[in-house]
């Protein structure tokens, strides 16, 4: 999805850009998230002066698993997209870590990895089925949501252990 520099500066209104991007390649790797569609955007690209501001919506379903359990779970993500691109010419400052904007000297730009990457970062550290999920047993690995088991959870501090018995032999 490449956004033409010049034809956009040039002409005076927005561009409506809609679409979708496959992003089966950019979780290949990951053994906790798997695609369900592609990533679809909605998006409105306006240049005023030589900064180039492009917002609109993110929409991509996918399947994750439970950071708890490992169940499954299909949602679909809705998120805002926003950006902003500085076109730089010669002499123009270097940018600092405070601008707010994308330095931009080539004729195109690709906004493909921008779309990859703001659908990653709002993905959940740590996602659940449900709020109260409770988990694999660490013992046997039952799925504590489906059933109890009889292993005992309580664990005793190796260094405290021997405080253990204290009282029992007065």
């Amino acid at each position: 999805m490449i956004l033409r520099v010049q034809e956009l500066l040039s002409r005076q209104q927005p561009v409506e850009l809609q679409g979708s991007v496959d992003v089966a390649e950019l979780f290949e790797g990951s053994r906790d998230v798997f695609p369900l569609g592609p990533l679809e955007y909605r998006l409105t690209a306006q240049a005023s002066n030589r900064r180039i501001l492009v917002n609109g919506e993110l929409r991509c379903k996918l399947r994750l698993l439970c950071s708890r359990c490992l169940t499954p779970i299909d949602e679909t993500f809705a998120i805002p997209f926003e950006e902003q691109f500085q076109v730089m010419k010669e002499g123009d400052p270097e940018p600092g870590e405070e601008d707010d904007f994308v330095p931009v000297t080539e004729e195109r730009i690709d906004l493909r990895p921008f779309l990859e990457e703001e659908l990653v970062v709002n993905l959940p550290l740590a996602p659940l089925c449900k709020e109260d999920c409770k988990g694999l047993c660490p013992e046997c690995g039952t799925n504590r949501n489906e059933q109890s088991c009889a292993c005992k959870t309580d664990r005793i501090d190796p260094r405290l252990e021997a405080l253990q018995n204290w009282f029992r032999n007065e």
